[in-house]
């Protein structure tokens, strides 16, 4: 279900972004998409009394990277672009292939706005592509970046209690359940390692791909 709404999206975002009125169309459209599935997913959590400064936050990666997309929606923001290429683009990814999604009494409903929200943050990288958006020099400046909002949101966790960014624990059947088997300090080490050795591999197929458009 997931990548037929992948495929859709990121056909939608592609043509949208070839012409000026189908770019403030497409825009919208994703803006809209991206608040509405966040939205859902808080209503979701309302109603069965889920909803706290604990769960609620947009401190995940993807939550994160929802929100900044919709601004980049609208307005040019080359850091935000490169963080959403080389961050926002993987984790989406790796989200819709291992969903770990909120349990509620709708489960449906929930995996519903999941799916579609995480398929909106890849669908925005590709409308902001078409445009031709310039990458980034290095892979340096979003890596800092990644590890100034783990820090903030480390922070957070300890004054909440909170697990934003599964820093205290990993969610099962996904990788990071794997990572942090042998402890604390090689999941968060693995993570660092993992980030790093991805946002250049990523940096330097996007390249590729850019100098062939």
């Amino acid at each position: 279900m997931q990548w037929f709404q992948l495929l859709i999206w990121c056909t939608l975002a592609r043509y949208g972004a070839s012409a000026p009125l189908r770019r403030h169309l497409t825009a919208a459209a994703l803006t809209g998409g991206l608040t509405l599935s966040m939205s859902s997913q808080l209503y979701l959590l309302w109603l069965d009394d889920l909803l706290t400064l604990q769960t609620g936050l947009p401190l995940h990666l993807c939550g994160m990277m929802a929100v900044l997309c919709i601004p980049l929606c609208w307005f040019s923001f080359p850091a935000g672009y490169h963080l959403l290429l080389l961050l926002g683009v993987p984790g989406a990814g790796l989200a819709l292939c291992f969903p770990a999604i909120s349990v509620c009494s709708h489960p449906l409903l929930m995996r519903l706005a999941f799916l579609r929200l995480h398929v909106l943050i890849i669908a925005t990288a590709v409308f902001l592509w078409t445009q031709k958006k310039p990458l980034p020099q290095s892979a340096c400046k979003a890596f800092l970046l990644g590890n100034g909002f783990l820090l903030l949101v480390a922070c957070i966790n300890d004054l909440l209690d909170s697990n934003y960014l599964f820093l205290r624990a990993a969610p099962s059947g996904t990788p990071l359940a794997f990572l942090i088997r042998p402890g604390y300090g090689v999941y968060i080490a693995s993570l660092e390692m993992l980030c790093m050795l991805l946002m250049r591999s990523l940096l330097a197929v996007f390249r590729r791909l850019y100098l062939r458009k």
